[in-house]
């Protein structure tokens, strides 16, 4: 098996913060740039969350290659075991809304 390096794009919401651990719920996941910040504004144009704020990150991942069809495919059902077989080599945040 061979291990690639791609960018994923995660929309995710702020659901609570203590101290410095900050929860957050995942709404939207893509490996399109234009595509997750599309998904980002039309989420903010009909937010009617009551959340800490709505944030656009992208994570420069390191994994198998069938684990990003994986995780493209199905990522609102997948179990957080399976968030733990990859490595995060970086991580930027795109966008913030805090309302």
């Amino acid at each position: 098996m061979s291990e690639e390096t791609r960018s994923i794009y995660f929309i995710e919401e702020t659901q609570s913060i203590e101290g410095a651990y900050v929860e957050v719920r995942t709404l939207y996941v893509a490996d399109n740039e234009e595509q997750a910040k599309e998904a980002y504004e039309n989420m903010l144009k009909q937010d009617q969350r009551k959340s800490f704020g709505l944030l656009l990150n992208e994570y420069v991942i390191k994994a198998d290659q069938s684990y990003f069809m994986q995780l493209l495919r199905a990522w609102k059902k997948l179990p957080s075991e399976f968030y733990r077989k990859m490595q995060v080599l970086t991580y930027r945040p795109l966008a913030e809304y805090q309302g």
